[in-house]
């Protein structure tokens, strides 16, 4: 079966559309509940084969969607990091994704996967709304380029967010 029709079924259970996701997640890892994981990872990987071979954005979001809801257990992720031949593009789609649970992990995988424009990428991503993409972007341009991403950190030493203030001062190594 299609990744759509298993995310179709995936959103069934949830009782959600990816429109209504992010809104309604909560907390997070109730996902992980789903009965239906393994059937999704598999046709997840058919998907990433088939991207390998030609990409289709319509193919592409809906592997997105399959990352962000599978951010807590990180399936996806590895079968991307693994086994998407040229990564560029879709990073590119899930970067400007809708979903913050799939920018996150294109922010954790730009810190350590050699990918065309990663930085500039990592940048865009923490001039985002969401604190937790920013401190994500942030911890992986500290590896990329630790120069600018204590540049950047500075303006979140005083941040309202406590965990982006933490990032923050770690990647400055002000004291907390």
């Amino acid at each position: 079966m299609s990744l759509e029709t298993k995310l179709a079924n995936f959103w069934e259970w949830a009782n959600m559309t990816p429109d209504t996701y992010n809104n309604e997640r909560g907390l997070g890892e109730w996902e992980a509940g789903y009965p239906g994981w393994e059937a999704l990872y598999k046709a997840a990987n058919e998907a990433l084969e088939q991207l390998n071979q030609e990409f289709n954005h319509d193919l592409a979001q809906q592997l997105v969607y399959a990352l962000a809801i599978d951010n807590e257990a990180g399936v996806v992720l590895k079968i991307v990091e693994e086994k998407l031949a040229d990564p560029l593009r879709f990073v590119r789609k899930a970067i400007f994704s809708d979903q913050p649970q799939a920018r996150w992990q294109m922010a954790e995988l730009l810190g350590h996967m050699e990918v065309e424009g990663r930085e500039k990428m990592l940048l865009q991503l923490i001039e985002g709304e969401d604190k937790y993409v920013v401190r994500r972007a942030l911890l992986s341009l500290n590896k990329v380029n630790r120069a600018k991403a204590m540049e950047l950190a500075q303006q979140y030493v005083r941040d309202a967010d406590p965990f982006l203030k933490l990032v923050a001062k770690e990647i400055t190594k002000k004291k907390v």
